[in-house]
């Protein structure tokens, strides 16, 4: 059982969700109406979860005592959904937005259900349960990169903004390691690897952009998400092994990176593919690769179908959610 401790810690860190979407949205009245709108689904979702919880209905994935858990979970999927269409949620009136954000919020949240129908029933290989969410997000960016496109957004806006102070996410940690009730090494050695992972992918990206001698806005973000995302079906892989392909996978993302600039796609369409579809697409058949057979979850063949029927299904129902929303798309922006 993971420890209050570690609830507590996550909770802090998850809050580097916030601050990242609260550095893309540049003007100043749209930014106070993103935190209203996020603040607002936090207290409302948590105050119904609590709500059913005592009248004795419980929403899986989202039965938990813990509220800095909930918390937690909370704030991952509203940087999901408000990922999903940036800056373009305000191109809406302040209620059709809010409502849109509730949409992607239930959406996202139903998640946790997804996942566990298709480990109990068709036995996925994925070991930490992130790529229907990566997926889906990468979905998203795609259908709004190719069908919905805003002339403001090829204008880079990060390049000049001040660097987010995230110190005091680390605070909660130092206190962790001071307190004499740590708990959970176990624990604390797993999600350690996507740190681990994360960073190689980091060195491979950042290797071939010092070769092709070009910046980007966020380096650090893409490097880091692509080899977590990309070893999430196969974190029990042994380090020595799985390095030096997340640190392949970086310098191959970022080679896709390059690609997408030269077709003139906007900063948060290449981010965003980079970031999550590419990985998620990688992630689908690495088990192929790195895992034993003898540990997969059923034959080669029959295995092949179920990964790529995981990956679609959320690809496809993300896609139609998307053609959804560009339905009530404003006509001008």
């Amino acid at each position: 059982m993971i420890s209050i401790e570690i609830d507590f810690i996550y909770f802090f860190a998850s809050l580097f969700f916030l601050q990242y979407s609260l550095v893309i949205v540049t003007n100043k009245e749209n930014r106070n109406l993103f935190l209203l709108y996020w603040m607002s689904l936090s207290v409302i979702g948590i105050f119904l979860l609590f709500s059913l919880s005592k009248w004795g209905i419980s929403v899986f994935g989202w039965d938990t005592q813990s509220i800095f858990l909930l918390l937690t979970k909370a704030n991952l999927i509203l940087f999901f959904a408000f990922q999903v269409l940036g800056e373009r949620i305000f191109s809406y009136s302040r209620v059709v937005g809010f409502l849109i954000s509730v949409l992607l919020t239930l959406f996202f949240g139903t998640f946790f259900y997804w996942i566990h129908l298709f480990q109990s029933q068709l036995y996925a290989q994925d070991e930490s349960g992130l790529l229907p969410f990566t997926v889906a997000m990468g979905a998203f960016v795609w259908s709004r990169e190719m069908f919905w496109i805003s002339p403001k957004s090829n204008k880079s806006k990060l390049v000049e903004e001040d660097k987010p102070k995230l110190l005091f996410l680390f605070l909660p940690c130092i206190l962790f390691l001071l307190s004499p009730y740590k708990t959970n090494y176990e624990f604390i050695e797993i999600i350690s690897k996507p740190v681990v992972l994360g960073f190689s992918s980091l060195i491979g990206f950042t290797i071939i952009s010092q070769y092709l001698k070009v910046s980007i806005p966020r380096e650090t973000e893409i490097g880091v998400w692509l080899g977590s995302i990309g070893f999430s079906t196969a974190i029990s892989v042994d380090l020595l092994v799985s390095i030096p392909l997340a640190f392949v996978i970086g310098m191959f993302a970022r080679g896709i990176y390059f690609y997408l600039d030269g077709l003139k796609w906007s900063d948060s369409g290449k981010r965003g593919v980079v970031s999550y579809l590419v990985p998620s697409i990688l992630a689908t058949f690495l088990p192929f690769l790195v895992v034993e057979p003898k540990d997969w979850n059923h034959s080669p063949y029959v295995l092949l179908g179920v990964q790529v029927l995981y990956f679609l299904s959320f690809y496809l129902i993300s896609s139609l959610v998307f053609g959804f929303l560009l339905l009530i798309k404003p006509k001008s922006e």
